[in-house]
């Protein structure tokens, strides 16, 4: 998939740097993004996103980023074995440092250090990369790395303070950068938060901030935010019968808003739907829709979705 498809992706080419200071330990010169598919048998592979890196003082490395969601078509150590062996095949000169960073809960178990032995005890097969389970990681450590390409990332963490984080982080970001790399990472900050209410706060700071962003997923929550108001202004003083139908009324329309929605965003990372599965998405409960939208962030084929909608009984 190409470095556009996804968020994180997305970010990671923006900050490349960034990343490539936090993941490697020092300072960087240069990054150049190598996305390349691994060719070797059984089938060619896509990495999420491989970095070129050029440290300050002169030498260089590869950097290979993961990131994985609820849910995989096999283990992620097993994968991250394919694909570790594969670029060290590839680029047989450099050292590597591979990452996954897991959302939404995903990883739990996952350390970064597996290991095959034989009968005797004996390791026969080793392989280590650094797993960071983002939805772990303290909102306030991420700050303190004072990388505001980085922070984009603060709505997949944990937020015990969200009225004192999440100005920090969008005043870093505004103080630090400039331009369309600013409208940018504040999109992704805002895309990315995987709490609706965290989302909504960032919006308001975002505004606050008179940086008001005119995306289509801006549009649509200050849309949804004047239309909730209407209806509950056309609610007073009316009887109680008349009420309880306009609020289902009201219930439907925001369900089918939060189905098309979700078809948006997985018309965005995979592709068009048929109108067979389309029709599954939309006959999903609100809860499921929830679900789907958190977990559509990492598909990247439409067999990551028809896998989903399989486990969810969908």
């Amino acid at each position: 998939m190409a470095a556009t498809d996804h968020p994180l992706k997305r970010l990671v080419a923006l900050a490349a740097v960034d990343f490539a200071t936090w993941f490697l330990g020092a300072e960087v010169q240069q990054v150049e993004t190598r996305t390349i598919q691994l060719t070797a048998n059984p089938e060619p592979i896509d990495t999420d996103q491989v970095l070129l890196v050029t440290l300050a003082d002169g030498r260089e490395a590869l950097l290979h980023l993961e990131f994985q969601g609820p849910g995989s078509h096999k283990p992620m150590p097993w994968r991250m074995l394919d694909y570790m062996s594969r670029l060290a095949q590839t680029y047989r000169d450099l050292p590597l440092q591979s990452v996954v960073l897991y959302l939404g809960g995903a990883g739990r178990t996952d350390t970064g250090q597996h290991r095959v032995v034989g009968l005797d005890g004996t390791v026969r097969l080793a392989w280590t990369y650094l797993a960071v389970q983002l939805w772990q990681m303290d909102a306030s450590a991420l700050l303190a790395l004072d990388r505001p390409g980085l922070l984009a990332l603060i709505g997949q963490t944990r937020i015990a303070q969200p009225d004192q984080i999440l100005p920090q982080a969008i005043a870093r970001i505004t103080m630090r950068t400039s331009g369309e790399l600013r409208q940018r990472l504040l999109e992704e900050l805002l895309l990315l938060c995987a709490d609706e209410e965290v989302a909504t706060m960032t919006e308001q700071l975002i505004e606050r901030e008179g940086l008001l962003l005119d995306t289509p997923m801006m549009r649509r929550l200050r849309e949804q935010g004047r239309e909730e108001g209407r209806e509950e202004g056309r609610e007073e003083g009316r009887e109680e019968g008349r009420a309880e139908g306009r609020e289902e009324g009201r219930a439907e329309g925001r369900e089918e808003e939060r189905a098309e929605m979700v078809l948006r965003l997985l018309t965005h990372q995979i592709g068009a739907l048929d109108a067979a599965t389309a029709a599954r998405v939309q006959a999903l409960s609100s809860a499921q829709l929830e679900q789907l939208f958190d977990a559509a962030f990492v598909f990247t084929e439409a067999a990551d979705l028809a896998q989903w909608l399989a486990a969810n009984q969908a």
